[in-house]
């Protein structure tokens, strides 16, 4: 079982996970979605975001831009993370189970290449 967190805004992922509002928790089992609920992170500061996730037994963040300290914090606490996506959620939800995030529509606008993780500089190689 994998339970995925996608930050919502609108039909869309969120351009910044930090800033974000909602966010669906999707769990998916023998690659078909479960179960899906909806979280609010009004006003909950970093600290407060990464408990939500890690309370809600979530494995992976699917999310837009995200800053380098919320990035690690919540690497850290067993999350990973997939950032510099964009696109509507159910076509990121379903590349993400068909393994076909790495698409360059999935991109966010600006990125040229795969998203560079928090201390990673232009030229190295990614993880």
């Amino acid at each position: 079982m994998v339970k995925i967190a996608i930050p919502v805004f609108r039909s869309r992922i969120a351009p910044v996970f930090d800033s974000c509002r909602r966010v669906f928790l999707i769990q998916i089992e023998h690659r078909r979605q479960t179960e899906r609920t909806e979280i609010h992170l009004d006003r909950l500061s970093f600290a407060q975001r990464v408990d939500a996730l890690t309370r809600a037994e979530v494995t992976t963040l699917i999310c837009g831009g995200i800053s380098d300290v919320l990035h690690t914090t919540i690497e850290s606490s067993g999350v990973s993370v997939i950032a510099g996506k964009a696109g509507q959620v159910e076509e990121v939800l379903a590349a993400f189970i068909s393994n076909q995030l790495d698409d360059p529509r999935f991109l966010m606008p600006g990125r040229a290449g795969k998203y560079r993780a928090p201390g990673e500089r232009k030229g190295q190689t990614g993880r």
